[in-house]
């Protein structure tokens, strides 16, 4: 992957944080696919956003623990 310019760091920073979606970010660095924007996240030092926390991700995040920490506590 060729060195990126600032604008398209700029778009990369605007991923990480969350302000921009996988394609949009992929179309507008001009990057070739998902491969290329993973390596120049990693390249930057820069993380990969988080799931926006819509009220479905949060019901998905208290099942999982609800089944899953009883059963760590019990493993000890």
């Amino acid at each position: 992957m060729d060195k990126l310019d600032t604008s398209q760091l700029d778009i990369l920073r605007a991923y990480a944080a969350g302000k921009l979606g996988t394609r949009a970010a992929i179309d507008r660095a001009g990057l070739h696919d998902y491969a290329d924007l993973v390596i120049g996240l990693a390249q930057h030092d820069l993380d990969f956003p988080r799931p926006t926390p819509t009220p479905a991700h949060e019901a998905n995040v208290a099942r999982a623990r609800a089944i899953l920490q009883p059963r760590l506590h019990h493993d000890r």
